[in-house]
């Protein structure tokens, strides 16, 4: 049985296979800890059916496409996202490109692009994710500065029966001198409603880096299995505050192979 993993980006909660009811997987590889010939595996390891480790396979691919929107008192923009993600044990490394469909009045054409990295400490039940990712301005210069930023993130998941509290906080360092760095606080809880369905909610606090000022939105993510290795997520986000978007949605479909 393969170990279900999914790390997230926008701020962005990541989230991890779990127990449900009477369900006890202290590992969470997915085997039951009565039926666990292997318990303690590290995260991100794929196990077979005795909860043991698959040794013959040592990375795991991830490929995703998504679709974009956000809206901001009626002005709207579209754009997709494609991602090449690859895990090796308990790291992570992801290449994501965007593309603007229609971006308010300026029309459509490249955007940034991105590269993550992180890597999981387990603590019990404790996760720490510690990440960087790097935005690079590979678009057009209608749509972002030429400088590229570099973010610092955390990310705490604290998992208890079937029920994770996750932490996150990251800091960008931005490289146009003309702006103010930035920051990210998200909290919330998520919850494991089968083995193939997770949905979580969060407050999460943004500064702006042109005022230093603070925006508030209200979160919502959900990641479905489908069938195999094919798997869904969305992600939505709505603004509490005057200087908030008001809208953003992001719904994507991927496949690990």
């Amino acid at each position: 049985m393969i170990k279900i993993t999914f790390l997230l980006l926008v701020g962005v909660i990541i989230s991890f296979a779990s127990s449900v009811n009477s369900f006890k997987d202290e590992d969470l590889d997915g085997v039951e800890d009565s039926q666990d010939k292997c318990p303690g595996t590290p995260f991100l390891m794929l196990v077979d059916k005795n909860g043991c480790p698959i040794e013959k396979v040592k990375l795991r691919f991830y490929l995703r496409y998504g679709f974009t929107y956000s809206e901001d008192r009626g002005r709207e923009i579209y754009g997709s996202l494609l991602t090449l993600a690859v895990s090796y044990k308990k790291f992570y490394l992801s290449a994501t490109g965007r593309y603007y469909h229609r971006f308010e009045r300026l029309g459509s054409g490249l955007g940034d692009s991105s590269l993550y990295g992180s890597y999981t400490l387990r603590l019990k039940s404790l996760y720490l994710i510690p990440g960087l990712r790097f935005r690079l301005p590979t678009g057009d210069s209608r749509f972002s500065d030429p400088y590229t930023d570099s973010t610092l993130s955390l990310v705490a998941d604290l998992f208890l029966n079937g029920i994770d509290v996750v932490l996150f906080g990251s800091y960008t360092i931005k490289g146009n001198p003309a702006l103010k760095n930035t920051y990210t606080l998200s909290a919330g809880p998520g919850y494991y409603f089968s083995d193939r369905f997770y949905a979580s909610v969060s407050y999460d606090t943004v500064s702006s880096s042109v005022t230093g000022r603070l925006s508030h939105y209200l979160s919502f993510f959900a990641l479905l299995d489908i069938a195999g290795p094919l798997y869904s997520t969305l992600s939505y986000s709505r603004g509490l505050s005057e200087r908030a978007v008001d809208n953003a949605l992001t719904v994507r479909i991927g496949v690990r192979f």
